[in-house]
């Protein structure tokens, strides 16, 4: 639930996608400007920027009810490390299983499975993830001197899901999911009874109804996740800023970090996020992504920190 109280604004950065004319593929992402990535790794954009025009394609067609499904399999994570991917290849990987139809959240390299004895069924082929690795370049500065500046490479590796490979799965194990109020009271964020739910970052305390007033469970605590996902903004923490007003442009952006952040919480920690889908928050997706491709890493990539964050605070295991 938005909190009228609650500000935010929106941190300008530079969008990192097409020049006009790079990309002979025809596209409904706006061509912008290159900021980000060498004229070199057009394939890589290539790949992400098909990726985020099947988000939007699902989105138009109603389908986001399926495709985010987190309950269904939890965080995307590394069969081999057991590390959790990150930012925006959780909802790439989530997107990938339920196309596929994968009911594991289990993902490896080739290199990987062979090392377990394993191999790829035939026929199957790979998945990207992204990241970034740090580049260093020379350049003139105003006064004609070389000087170096490192700059983010978009790079990608291949992964395939385990049920693509000939790997089995113990199902005895079952992974460990922290108790959801162990979880939220190890924050130390102020938790009020209210007559709705927000995050009042002068007082900086979070105001929610009491349980008894909400469908269920797992609306109440989706609901509390969300605003917890807020708590983490105010300066004392991880400082994003929080003053514009309802209904403007920096007021939506927050709302989609914390409810991109939510969904995770609620797929790491177990709720059943299905009946939480809020068609507002859709069609603000719909809407930043058509405006600015960029906007999905930068909202995947502001909710991993509150995720990371969070979990710096519990007493379990950090998540990669």
């Amino acid at each position: 639930m938005p909190d009228t109280e609650r500000n935010s604004k929106l941190r300008k950065s530079s969008c990192f996608f097409l020049k006009k004319g790079e990309n002979k593929r025809k596209s409904s992402i706006p061509q912008q400007r290159e900021t980000f990535f060498k004229e070199n790794e057009m394939t890589n954009k290539d790949k992400f920027n098909s990726l985020v025009e099947n988000m939007i394609q699902k989105i138009e067609n109603g389908e986001t009810g399926t495709w985010i499904k987190p309950w269904s399999c939890g965080l995307p994570k590394n069969f081999m490390t057991k590390k959790h991917y990150s930012g925006a290849n959780i909802l790439f990987l989530w997107l990938e299983a339920e196309e596929k139809g994968y009911k594991s959240n289990n993902w490896l390299t080739f290199n990987q499975i062979k090392k377990l004895g394993g191999t790829v069924k035939k026929g199957e082929k790979s998945f990207s993830v992204f990241f970034f690795k740090p580049l260093e370049i020379k350049e003139e500065n105003e006064e004609g001197e070389e000087v170096k500046k490192t700059i983010p490479l978009l790079k990608t590796y291949n992964v395939f899901n385990i049920e693509q490979t000939t790997l089995e799965i113990d199902t005895k194990e079952v992974e460990t999911i922290p108790e959801i109020e162990e979880f939220i009271s190890n924050t130390g964020a102020r938790i009020k009874n209210a007559q709705e739910a927000f995050f009042n970052p002068a007082r900086d305390y979070i105001g929610i109804p009491d349980i008894t007033l909400f469908k269920s469970e797992e609306h109440y605590y989706s609901t509390l996740l969300h605003e917890l996902s807020h708590w983490t903004g105010h300066s004392t923490r991880l400082n994003r800023d929080l003053k514009g007003r309802f209904g403007s442009e920096s007021y939506a952006f927050e709302e989609l970090i914390a409810e991109t952040s939510s969904m995770f919480l609620n797929s790491y920690l177990g709720v059943d996020y299905s009946k939480m889908r809020h068609t507002e928050y859709i069609q603000s997706w719909l809407k930043a992504l058509k405006t600015e491709p960029s906007i999905l890493w930068k909202v995947a990539s502001e909710a991993q920190k509150i995720f990371t964050y969070l979990n710096e605070l519990q007493n379990v295991e950090k998540v990669a």
